[in-house]
This record gives C-alpha cells, sequence and structure tokens, in this order.
C-alpha cells in the first residue's frame, strides 16, 4: 500500500516559524519523515486513517509533552 504525507497550509507556516525558534527541528522533522517511510502507520491513530504524532525538539530541551507555540504574543 502506498502512502502519502500530507500538510495543511496552517502547519507548513507555524513550522517556518517554529524552524527560526527552533533550529534543530528541521532535522528531526526530516527524521519524522524517514521514520514515515519505514513505518507509515506511525503515531496515535485518530480515526479515518490518520494518525498524531509528537515530536521532541531538542533545542527546546523539553519532551515530546513541552509544547511548542507558533503563536506570537
Amino acid at each position: 500500500m502506498s502512502y502519502k504525507v500530507r500538510t495543511i497550509l496552517h502547519f507548513e507556516k507555524a513550522l517556518k516559524r517554529l524552524v527560526k525558534k527552533y533550529p534543530s527541528l528541521k532535522l528531526e522533522y526530516v527524521a519524522l519523515l524517514d521514520s514515515l517511510e519505514q513505518n507509515p502507520e506511525h503515531g496515535t491513530p485518530i480515526g479515518n486513517h490518520c494518525f498524531k504524532i509528537r515530536i521532541a525538539i531538542a533545542s527546546k530541551g523539553k519532551g515530546k509533552s513541552g509544547g511548542a507555540s507558533s503563536r506570537r504574543s
């Protein structure tokens, strides 16, 4: 079965801002995409063949539950 990683525009814009704030995120995102090639059903199933995946941001210094916000104050 063939899989395709799809993102929404809001995610792409948020990722671009977060990469500026957390430089390690770019490599971690690429590693996530490579991981998905090996195991496309990685993550928590949320229905309709969609999966939620959380990654740790090393340059933030917290784990997966540390969260990353792209909102500006």
